[in-house]
């Protein structure tokens, strides 16, 4: 029971230093928004909010840049072909989302 609470308490002291920030950037269609999940300056997660360009199009595209993106910690990498705009947006949304 004494190795739950602890594991329990990192877990939940863990959780607390996670901070979400979000940012908007212009893709194809409209605004792609994202919530990206900061623990310090580490980015953990981004989850898109809000995107209106072609889903078929859009979102392998996106799934593949937040992969990298939290690879590279960093939104300085290379965009998706065929899907230009929305990796553009995608990317600046994450940029004005982190700061950086």
């Amino acid at each position: 029971m004494k190795k739950f609470l602890i594991s329990m308490l990192v877990m939940l002291s863990t959780v607390a230093l996670a901070e979400v920030k979000e940012g908007t950037g212009l893709g194809y269609a409209d605004d792609i928004k994202v919530a990206v999940t900061m623990d310090g300056d580490k980015i953990v997660a981004i989850e898109v909010k809000e995107n209106s360009d072609t889903p078929g199009i859009a979102n392998p595209a996106i799934e593949e840049l937040t992969k990298k993106v939290i690879e590279a910690q960093s939104s300085q990498i290379d965009t998706v072909a065929g899907a230009t705009y929305t990796s553009e947006g995608f990317l600046e949304a994450v940029n004005n989302a982190t700061g950086k």
